[in-house]
Formats: C-alpha cells, structure tokens, sequence
C-alpha cells in the first residue's frame, strides 16, 4: 500500500511534541508522587489532545478552511478491514501468551490454573479477554490517535519509512520510562535490568502498531493492538501468574517476551516491505 501524503509542516510537528512533553511531564510527575489512578487515563489522552492541537495547525499552515471530517481522518478515524483489526488483536495474544505457557510450564506450581481442565481455563479467560480488549480500548485510543494517528504519517513523509519505525518506537518508549523509575509501572526487577528490557519489549511492538496503521490508513488495528496488550498481560495473564522471578520471563520485561515480540515484528516488516509499504 502506497503511503498517504499529507503535506505536515514544522509547526504541526513542533506543536505536538511539544504539548505531549510538557503535559505528559506534569501528569507522570503527579502520579509518581502518589496521585489518584485516574491520571493514568488523562496520561493516556495527552499525545491524542496533542494530535487535535497539531491538526488545526496543520490547517492554518496549509491555508485550509477547518473541517471536522477531514479533522478526524487527519486523526486517523477512519474505517479498516476488520481482518486489520483482528491481527492488531491476535498478534498479542501471540507474544504473551507463549511466553506465559512456557513460564508456566516451566513453574507450573506458579499458574493459578494448574490442573483445571482446558475447557473451563478457556470458559474462565475468554469472556475478559474480548470484552476487557473493547474496554481498555477506551484509554489505548487516546495514545494511539497521538502515536500512530499523527506522529507516524506526519514523521514518514520526511524520516521514510525506516527511521520513522525507530523513531516513533524509541519515543513511545522513552515516554513511559519516568512512570517505571517513579516505581509506578512493570515493578518487579531491578531499575538497570528493568529500563532495557522493557525498551527491548515494548519498541518492536511500536513497530508492529506503526505497520499496521500505514497499511491500512486507520488508528483502529493499533489501538486495538494496544488496548489486547495492556488487557491480556495486566488483566489476564499476570493475575493468573504468581512467582517472584515472572517478570524476568514474562510481561513487559520478560526475555521470553522480548524474542516473541521481536519475531512478530520481523515477519511483519519483511511482509510490509514485500508490499512496498
């Protein structure tokens, strides 16, 4: 699929990192001086307010008269293919959920369903595996509209392809890493071990996000990707796991995780390429 040319400016791109920076870094502050749970979902809708600033920018710089459609589309509103979607919501469920059985093969004594019969695990997870996806949806939209929305599709018209991925992979990281030194996110390990690992995890997945919203022009199979992520390890298979050493193997900072992860986005980069995405 060719990509889409959208004529972003500096100042566009200027204005949203430089909201995403200074807002992000007062609401991480806050919640690493003990603020309320809801400041992670006003976190995770700072880079989509950052997006809607930059778009009506992108509007002045181009001489063009506002438009809420074209506004939204700018945002990356638009429809799919729900096979799209599906895959932003299997390749997940993929680099977890292997690494999760082979931890709990290897410490089957740390895996809450140990013993129970395949039908009832399944009868058990199925139900908050969908409907918790549709819900973390809610919050993973909000990041995703600024991350793959506008940063993606603004940076390739001038990175390219290559050192867009990077890129926008490298900040998406970055930009969680004051909440893991605060001690508010992925605990577990110890800060040296924990700040690359969950690098190494969580870039090849922004990756995976970038490839799937060029390919199909929308945000929608990378906030679903996003939103079956945070769902299936935080609310599923991390509430299920027990065991002090699970976070070297598993989660975001797992190393069964992390050659998972970067397997999948592999294969997706060499199939984008191969479609001259």
């Amino acid at each position: 699929m060719k990509i889409e040319k959208r004529n972003y400016g500096k100042r566009a791109l200027r204005c949203f990192f430089v909201i995403v920076i200074l807002l992000s870094a007062v609401v991480e502050a806050l919640i690493c001086l003990g603020g309320p749970e809801e400041l992670y979902f006003v976190l995770m809708w700072i880079p989509a307010m950052a997006a809607a600033a930059a778009n009506c920018v992108f509007f002045r710089e181009n001489g063009e008269t506002f438009s809420v459609k074209k506004w939204f589309a700018l945002s990356g509103l638009r429809r799919c293919r729900l096979r799209d979607v599906l895959l932003g919501c299997l390749l997940p469920l993929v680099y977890l959920l292997i690494p999760y059985m082979v931890y709990w093969r290897l410490y089957p004594e740390h895996f809450a369903y140990h013993g129970v019969p395949l039908t009832v695990i399944f009868k058990d997870l199925l139900p908050v595996l969908v409907l918790g996806t549709f819900m973390s949806v809610l919050s993973a939209l909000g990041e995703e509209i600024g991350w793959r929305g506008f940063m993606v599709p603004a940076l390739v018209e001038r990175l390219g392809l290559n050192r867009t991925l990077v890129f926008s992979s490298l900040f998406w990281c970055c930009w969680h890493l004051p909440l893991l030194i605060g001690g508010g996110y992925m605990s577990g390990t110890p800060l040296l071990y924990q700040l690359p690992a969950f690098v190494l995890c969580i870039f090849p997945v922004g990756v995976m996000a970038g490839l799937l919203t060029l390919r199909s022009g929308s945000v929608w199979p990378a906030a679903f990707l996003h939103a079956a992520h945070n769902n299936y390890d935080q609310a599923v298979f991390s509430l299920i796991t027990a065991g002090d050493n699970k976070m070297y193997f598993v989660s975001e900072t797992g190393v069964l995780t992390i050659l998972c992860v970067w397997a999948l986005a592999a294969i997706l980069y060499i199939r984008a390429r191969k479609q001259h995405l």
